[in-house]
This record gives structure tokens, sequence and C-alpha cells, in this order.
């Protein structure tokens, strides 16, 4: 979407401007006694002799210097508007000391501009005509100033009139949902006898009650069946009201995004090895260097990462500190048994109350769209204690779309409802700079995660207590933009050094179609692109294209054997450990060699 330069609520001040400097040229023209093309008994002439002003002929030079006024308090106005724009989208606050003292000085700017040019164009250049000027502008701004003033209240009392007279049956409400309606007596009667004997009304409020208990946890009114009785019976009202928060990140941000950040100059190996000290230093968290280049270079193939394996191995922590460590953010949410459709993570449209409840993660995808550069994780906690296809089904679909649509339906909008600005025909886009976290448990309290959602992530299993070390080199956390991520990780992608060859692909199908062979198991297009992508850039974090080889197949292709146990199994595990061992070297694919033992041992 291409961002505009000024918003409706800019452009209207902006004319605002044009008015009022119309009206100030035209106030000093009926000021001038010598005019030719306006009555010296104008109005406005007329009033200024009433209240003592002197008069003033100013010339063609004065005239020059009131035009010259003018169009500096348009340019005044939009340069002040386009500064407070700037502020934002470079992520300043707009009413800081420093933007202040911007605003002061473009005042003053155009202030010794429009004055300065129109006195250095006096002729003669003598002070009793710079005298006569600046009492001619200064008599013409403080009559246009009370003139436009009048004519404002003027239009407003008139502007309110017409509409409130429009509006009159409808209830008032200024204040948000904090103002209750006005009744006249009539009104409450007629509310007290329908609300007697509508038997009939009730009825569908009750359909609808029980029709909504089948909503995930929110417990979102509206999908029962008599969801057209209600939404013909409610409006959806202003969006204000509707999406708070999603509106006032809109004011906020002034409807501008922050189109880039600050980022420091540094490789993805750099990263790798900070990040590993920051966690020893900081926070006294111990990782093997490729645990934190598997994670890392997992977002070069997948936006959706999962973290599995025993509690307490530092699952959760990873995403959240790196979030600090990279001066991004991090939404952590702890997953619920009761989640059962999308409206868990999005919220949900309340028929009765006719508002929107957002979420916590609406909330924070709305935000990176007006922060595409800052980095931003959604970390789902325990992820597995509910079935993941039930409430993230629809965002793991759309992650398979090109990026210009990754979009989520938030809900139908009616056609003559403006929703908020980044909430495009009731969609909301997924931006680049999204990164999805999900931690696993594998026990008796949680459900199995499919292969389906394996297969669109990049899968990590935390079973090893690590030992802790002292941190050598480089602790201090960096600032990371998403532009500066992806272009790292695009470069290690295009670097031929990194890639896989036409060799190492041909090594890679000789263990699948034996694991095809034996076991019926495949891996489609989506894992080759994810392996193409995840071995550069695990090479660039500073690890080996073995080693990114090994976790794949470990995750992708082996781990699918798991939970069969016929005859055949256990000689066939055999001879994929001596085909890892002829087609790559003993020890060298260790990732894999474990799973597959480990495997043999349940036979």
């Amino acid at each position: 979407m291409v961002q505009t330069i000024f918003t409706r609520k800019n452009l209207i001040a902006i004319a605002i401007s044009v008015f009022y400097a119309i009206i100030f040229i035209f106030t000093g023209a009926c000021l001038d006694g010598a005019a030719s093309f306006v009555n010296k008994k104008n109005p406005i002439a007329m009033m200024a002799n009433s209240m003592g002003f002197r008069s003033i002929t100013p010339g063609l030079l004065g005239y020059l210097c009131l035009i010259l006024i003018g169009i500096y308090i348009i340019v005044m106005v939009t340069a002040l508007i386009y500064e407070k724009r700037y502020a934002t989208v470079n992520g300043t606050k707009p009413f800081s000391p420093k933007m202040f003292g911007v605003y002061a000085l473009t005042v003053l700017l155009c202030a010794a501009l429009s004055l300065g040019i129109g006195i250095l164009c006096q002729k003669p250049l003598t002070g009793e005509n710079i005298k006569n000027m600046l009492l001619f502008i200064g008599q013409s701004l403080g009559l246009a100033t009370g003139i436009f003033i009048v004519l404002a209240l003027i239009i407003g009392a008139a502007t309110m009139l017409v509409v409130n007279f429009i509006n009159v049956d409808k209830p008032f409400k200024f204040f948000g949902d904090d103002t209750e309606p006005i009744f006249d007596d009539e009104d409450l009667e007629d509310a007290d006898v329908k609300s007697s004997f509508d038997i009939e009304a009730d009825a569908d409020v009750a359909a609808n009650g029980a029709g909504a208990g089948g909503a995930g946890g929110g417990g979102g009114v509206g999908n029962g069946e008599g969801e057209t009785a209600v939404k013909s019976s409610l409006e959806i009202g202003e969006r204000e009201r509707v999406f708070p928060s999603l509106c006032r990140l809109d004011t906020e941000h002034d409807g501008y995004v922050i189109e880039s950040i600050e980022s420091d100059d540094i490789t993805l190996s750099e990263l790798c090895d900070r990040f590993r000290n920051y966690l020893s230093k900081e926070e006294k968290l111990y990782f093997e260097p490729d645990v934190i280049r598997f994670f890392i270079s997992g977002f070069a193939a997948s936006h959706f990462e999962i973290l599995e394996g025993l509690s307490g191995t530092g699952k959760s922590s990873l995403p959240r500190y790196f979030a600090k460590f990279a001066n991004g953010r991090v939404l952590f949410m702890p997953v619920q048994a009761t989640w059962r459709d999308k409206s868990n993570i999005l919220g949900f449209f309340n028929e009765f109350s006719t508002n929107y409840s957002e979420t916590d993660f609406l909330i924070e995808l709305y935000h990176a769209n007006y922060n595409p550069d800052e980095i931003h994780f959604f970390v789902l906690d325990e992820m597995n204690i509910s079935r993941v296809e039930y409430y993230f089904a629809d965002l793991l679909s759309v992650l398979e779309y090109p990026e210009e649509d990754w979009k989520l339906k938030i809900m139908q909008l009616p056609y003559d409802f403006v929703p908020p600005i980044k909430l495009e025909n009731g969609f909301v886009q997924i931006p680049t700079n999204c990164y999805f976290v999900g931690t696993a448990n594998k026990d008796d309290s949680t459900f199995t995660i499919t292969d389906k959602v394996y297969d669109r992530a990049i899968t990590m299993e935390f079973s090893d207590k690590n030992t802790p070390f002292e941190a050598e080199g480089n602790a201090n956390p960096v600032k990371l933009s998403a532009s500066k991520l992806r272009s790292l990780y695009n470069e290690a992608i295009a670097n031929a050094d990194y890639r896989m060859t036409p060799e190492d692909f041909a090594r890679l199908n000789v263990i699948c179609e034996y694991v095809y062979e034996q076991f019926g198991i495949a891996i489609g297009n989506r894992i080759m692109n994810q392996i193409d992508n995840i071995v550069p850039a695990f090479m660039a974090c500073g690890g080996t294209k073995e080693a990114a080889i090994d976790f794949m197949l470990s995750k992708k292709l082996v781990s699918k054997i798991e939970g069969r146990f016929e005859d055949y199994v256990k000689d066939a595990l055999n001879g994929l450990i001596q085909l890892l061992h002829k087609t790559y070297g003993v020890g060298v694919l260790k990732m894999t060699e474990r799973v597959a033992t480990s495997i043999m041992k349940t036979l």
C-alpha cells in the first residue's frame, strides 16, 4: 500500500489555513482607503473606523507584503504538519521538547521571510514606510482573525443545527460507550411495553445465546444460528467504539508508518556469537552454539518455529530474550486448553455489545503494520495444550501464500463502515517483520502436533541440560531491524559457497528414497525449499552444511517413523543407519542417527 504524505485531517487543517489567508488578504484590501476596486464604505472599513484603526494607504508594495504573509501562513501550517508527520514516521515523539523547538523555528522562519521580503521591497526603504507597513499588516491580522472566528462560529452553529436536525431521532453519543442515550417519556413507555410483550424477540436472543456457546475460549457471540436476526436489529456503531485499541494506535501514529529504524552493521555469525554470550552473561542461560544458530537461521526458512522438549530447558526464554537482545518486541501468550478456533487469538465481534473483542495478539499484529522494520515475536507458550489446528490453522495456511497475500480475515464489515486504517476490507496484514514461535511439551496433558503443522514449521528439540560457561567476547545487545535481518538471510542464500549443490541434493535424495521405499514417508517441495534456505543461513551463522542437513533430516523425515511397531521397522532402521554411514560418513549426521537409534529402542 502506498503511504500518503497527508491524512484527511491534515488536508482539512491546510484548507482552513488557505481560508484564513484569503480572509486576511481580503480584509487588508478592504482597509485600504484608496483602493478603487473596493467600496470605501464597506462593512470591514466601517468596523475598523469604529474601533479607532488608523487609515493607511499601503500601495502596491503593501499588497505584495500582504500576499507574502498570506502565502507563508499556508506554508507554515503545511510545514508544521509535515514535521509532525516526519517525527511520527521516524519514531520520534511529535510533542517532545526537541520537536517543539523545530516547530518554533519553523514559525519564526516563515514570519521572518514574509516580513523580511516585504520590508526589503518597500520603496523608499525608510523607517516611516516600514512603520506604516507593519501597522497595516497588524491591523489586517487582528481584524481578519476576528472575522475568521465569527465565521467559524456561524458555520459551526449552522452545521450543528443541520446535522442534529437530520439525526434528531437517533441517540447522541459524544464520549463513546460511557454516554447513555436520553429517552423521552414516550420512548420509555414504548420500550417497557415492547420488552413485556415481544416474546418473539426474546426467543431470538435466547437462540443466539445458545448458538454462541460453541465459540472458542473467548465465548464469542454471533456464531449461532440466530446471527442474522441479531445483526439486523443492531447497528455496528463508530469504529472508535468497535475497535478502541486499534483506533488508539491509529491516533498514536497519526496514520503514518515508521518506515525504517536504526540497525547495527553485523553479520549472522557475529549475531549468533553475541547472542549466546549475552544469554550467558546477562540471563545465566547456556546453549550450545548450534542451538543458537538453528534458532536464528530457522527464520530464513519459515516465519514459524516450534521449540519442544523438556520443561525448564529455556524454550520460552530463547525468543523472549532474543527480542530483548535485538531491540525488538515480543508478545507472550499462554495457550489455553479451551482454545477451539481463530477467535481465541484474533478476537471476535460481539453482536450484543456491537464491539470487537480485541486480543493482545491482534493489537500487536496491528502494531507491527505501523512498525514494519521492527522485529516482532509472537510466542505461543505450551501451544499443544490445545490442538494447534483448531486455533492456528488460518495463520499456518496464510504463511504459505506470497508475502503480499499474508492477510487474516477479522470480520465482515458493513458496506458503509469506515474501519481502522490498517484493517482494509476487514483483513489485517501479517507483515514480514512478524515471527511466530510455539513452545511445546511432550506429556499426557498435551496433544500430539500433527505432521502438517511440523512440515510448515522449523522444529527444534530441547532435551539436554546445557553446561554453564564463561562468555568470551562481545555480549552487548544489538540494534537489529527486520530489513537488516532479511538482508542477512538473502545475502547468505545468494552466496554460492553456502548453497546446496547438485551433489548435495543427490546425496540427500539417496536417503529420502530409501525412507520412502521402506516406510512410505516422503518430503515434498515445501521441505526441500526450507532446506535450500536454512542450509546457507546456518552456514552464514557459523555452522556446517552437514549439521544443517542433519538437523532437517532428523526433524522432517526420520522423526516421522516414530510410532511404527511393525516387524520390518527395526531392520529398516538398521539399514538406514548403514546408509547414512556410507553416504555421509560415520558420525557425521549425529542427530539423524540418534533419532533412528531412539526409535529402535522402543521396538
